[in-house]
């Protein structure tokens, strides 16, 4: 019993310090916060995570490996696909994480204020699987794999890092479905420009 209780207690720890690094950042949270919005004794966390720096990094882990599970998912879903099929479909589940999980998106830009380094390794892992996903698609129009990545990486990811600042300006809302759904044939339109060049993506984006 007290082995599970550890470890609910040690979850709600870390869902806290993720929502609250999230929204305040490293510097504008503290361990005694973390503590009150858990629901614990301010010392609860340092007991579990020893240190601020400490839980910080494992919330960053936690958070990748959840993107990293999703965007498995995404490339799994277009195996056996025409090259820029899967390349569609690992794109739809990158707008679909950034669109569900708001803290890896806040967590990421954060970092990219600083020195970026806590999540430089994650990134790197994506960018190094996106241009695998893309290159048989690129390679097939004569275009760079790592300029169609940049491409569509940019794409999915503005318009929900800026959905307080520019999106509303245009009278966008970039979690509401709608959106979402045509944002996902916009890039795929667009894939299909570049890699094929020219003429509008099947009227089914793969998911």
């Amino acid at each position: 019993m007290a082995v599970r209780d550890g470890e609910r207690t040690k979850g709600a720890i870390l869902t806290a310090a993720e929502d609250l690094f999230a929204r305040q950042g490293f510097d504008g949270t503290s361990m005694q916060q973390i503590g009150e919005a858990a629901g614990v004794a301010r010392s609860t966390p340092a007991y579990f995570f020893r240190s601020k720096e400490a839980l910080y990094d494992e919330v960053l882990a936690r958070v990748v490996a959840r993107a990293e599970e999703a965007l498995a998912a995404g490339r799994h879903q277009g195996e056996e696909r025409s090259p820029d099929d899967a390349a569609a479909s690992y794109v739809n589940a990158l707008v679909d994480l950034l669109s569900r999980d708001q803290n890896l998106l806040c967590l990421v830009q954060r970092e990219s204020l600083g020195d970026g380094n806590r999540v430089a390794p994650f990134l790197g892992r994506l960018a190094e699987e996106a241009v695998e996903v893309f290159t048989p698609a690129a390679e097939a129009a004569g275009i760079s794999p790592h300029r169609l990545v940049l491409d569509m990486v940019a794409l999915s990811w503005y318009p929900l890092a800026h959905e307080h600042t520019l999106l509303p300006a245009l009278g966008m809302k970039p979690r509401k479905p709608a959106f979402l759904d045509e944002q996902k044939r916009h890039l795929a339109d667009l894939l299909h420009a570049l890699t094929r060049g020219g003429g509008r993506s099947p009227e089914h984006v793969p998911r």
